[in-house]
């Protein structure tokens, strides 16, 4: 028995395009509710718009009745997202955010085809987990970030005789530091370091720092 590419086609991809565009823009919408709250770059309206767009295209593909290759336009909405998410990721200094943002785009444009080919209840799960993912798996982030902050230190003092007692203090604090450079500059001393720790614990050590009248300056 030969199985042809038809035989693996979902019954429900041919019919309901109408449902199929509105049931997108309120996934796209509902997706996008979240980062429109955070105000982030791509919000409501734009992940609604990257939802709907990619049910049209997947739509589009198998209504061109192009049986060997109806995959044609639908493989190139990946292609398209990518600019796309490109575009909201920045780099600062030492973080890079954007990231999540782009993530989003990727996983509207998946609900989106996910819509276009009939496959509503695998749409409506993976509309689900994506929200778990993003509201609260945010929380868990943020009890991890604060047990395990990294930050990069670059101290200005005033003699080298300071340097007992900022290596003190991080002991003291059970802080990690790890020293990566140590220069001169006429009477000043550079330090630069990466501590990690606990947001307390590093809060606390900021504080120490500016009670120091031996450093000069310092910021992180």
């Amino acid at each position: 028995m030969v199985v042809g590419l038809g035989d693996h086609i979902p019954t429900t991809m041919y019919g309901d395009e109408i449902l199929k565009i509105f049931l997108s823009v309120l996934c796209g919408s509902i997706l996008g509710l979240e980062r429109e709250i955070r105000g982030k770059s791509a919000g409501f309206r734009t992940l609604a718009l990257i939802c709907f767009g990619s049910t049209i295209f997947t739509i589009c593909s198998y209504l061109l009745g192009v049986e060997d290759n109806r995959d044609r336009i639908a493989a190139n909405i990946i292609t398209g997202v990518g600019f796309l998410g490109a575009g909201v990721i920045f780099r600062n200094n030492f973080s890079v955010s954007g990231i999540t943002t782009a993530a989003s785009i990727w996983i509207a444009a998946a609900l989106g085809m996910f819509i276009g080919i009939g496959e509503f209840l695998l749409a409506g799960i993976s509309l689900v987990l994506s929200i778990f993912i993003l509201f609260v798996m945010d929380y868990i982030q943020f009890w991890i970030d604060d047990r395990f902050q990294h930050r990069d230190y670059r101290l200005v003092f005033k003699d080298k005789a300071a340097l007992g007692p900022l290596r003190t203090q991080v002991k003291g604090l059970k802080m990690q530091a790890r020293f990566i450079r140590t220069s001169r500059s006429d009477e000043q001393v550079i330090v630069e370091f990466q501590a990690s720790g606990r947001g307390e614990k590093l809060d606390a050590f900021n504080d120490w720092l500016l009670e120091q009248e031996a450093i000069q300056s310092f910021n992180w």
